[in-house]
């Protein structure tokens, strides 16, 4: 199974029309698409343009996303309520300039940024894509950070390949 399968599979128990849920990092548009079919409220952020783009084209038939194009550090300009999950697929947009990845820095500050307007038993999926530039990185720093803080990993996926990517479900208890 690959990881979007697992993820999503994972997850959709977690989510109905009544939650409200954000993709951080909206990509081609296909955790937010499927989000949206479960969700009261979708907020799908991408720092760019292309991503919003194509986000928009997946999501065309959906009419419950706010689309914000602007680097997901900037969370706290947008959203003032509670979230029932959080989602994060780190790295770059597939099939456009691979040396414009998620920066380790700005992902902590935005996960940080992400757990405090988690609800109480809300969930953040988080997509460390190690074999790309800076990957590694951005997995080490968050991985630490998590396990300084005690935050709750209920699940961690990884397949037996190398540099296969490692997904956390943290769950906010």
């Amino acid at each position: 199974m690959n990881n979007n399968t697992f993820i999503h599979k994972y997850i959709r128990p977690l989510i109905n029309k009544e939650d409200i849920v954000v993709d951080m990092t909206a990509g081609n548009g296909n955790d937010t698409f499927f989000l949206a079919q479960y969700a009261k409220k979708v907020y799908a952020f991408d720092i760019s343009e292309e991503a919003i783009r194509r986000s928009k084209v997946r999501c065309r038939d959906h009419d419950n996303i706010s689309f914000i194009c602007d680097n997901h550090i900037n969370i706290d300009h947008y959203i003032n309520e509670k979230i029932r999950l959080f989602i994060f697929n780190l790295g770059y947009l597939p099939s456009s300039d691979e040396t414009r990845i998620t920066q380790a820095d700005e992902t902590l500050t935005a996960f940080d940024k992400a757990y405090s307007l988690l609800k109480e038993k809300g969930y953040i999926v988080i997509t460390f894509y190690i074999g790309h530039p800076g990957g590694k990185d951005e997995y080490y720093l968050l991985k630490d950070h998590i396990n300084k803080n005690r935050l709750h990993i209920i699940e961690a996926y990884h397949q037996d390949k190398i540099d296969s990517p490692i997904t956390y479900f943290i769950r906010k208890t």
